[in-house]
């Protein structure tokens, strides 16, 4: 699957987050922390699926941050930024799915 230049960047650890009140008030809802979600991104995250809505692409992605929890992060591009539109953690099932694409070595 081809990857946006700024999805990309995610794999170089040169990624710009967009941040603000309202994406870090979701993902608070979930306990997880904006440096969490960058750091799973920046960790050989697995592309999941990338959805339409409202006419932007937003990617699904699972991960892992530095302490080992596993995240699901949905994200969109917005100019050369990675907006996170929320990350929650993998419920069993994804965690499942998650092991499984990484003992194949996606």
């Amino acid at each position: 699957m081809a990857f946006p230049f700024v999805m990309r960047c995610i794999y170089n650890r040169g990624a710009v987050f967009d941040w603000d009140k309202n994406n870090l008030r979701k993902i608070r809802a979930h306990r997880i922390k904006p440096q969490e979600v960058e750091q799973g991104l920046s960790n050989n995250p697995i592309l999941i699926y990338k959805q339409d809505v409202q006419g932007e692409p937003r990617y699904v992605y699972y991960c892992e941050s530095d302490s080992e929890r596993l995240l699901a992060v949905v994200l969109t591009e917005r100019g050369e930024r990675i907006r996170v539109v929320t990350a929650y953690d993998l419920d069993a099932g994804q965690k499942r799915d998650y092991l499984a694409r990484r003992v194949r070595g996606e």
